[in-house]
């Protein structure tokens, strides 16, 4: 199953790689929405968040 995963880095470290700890989606666009709210904030700090696809278990925790 494809999902897409919400990765978002700090300072250029990825926070999270997996839908254990990290939010993944059924949908792109819901996805893609949290990132774009994400990228908008106002930063102290170097935060970018992006969607990727991602090869997920069946037992793999995602939102529809």
């Amino acid at each position: 199953m494809i999902v897409f995963i919400l990765m978002v880095t700090i300072g250029g470290n990825v926070v999270s790689r997996d839908c254990d700890v990290a939010l993944c989606f059924e949908d792109i666009n819901r996805c893609l929405y949290f990132a774009e709210r994400i990228n908008q904030q106002p930063q102290g700090e170097d935060i970018v968040a992006f969607c990727q696809p991602l090869n997920a278990n069946e037992g793999s925790r995602y939102y529809r």
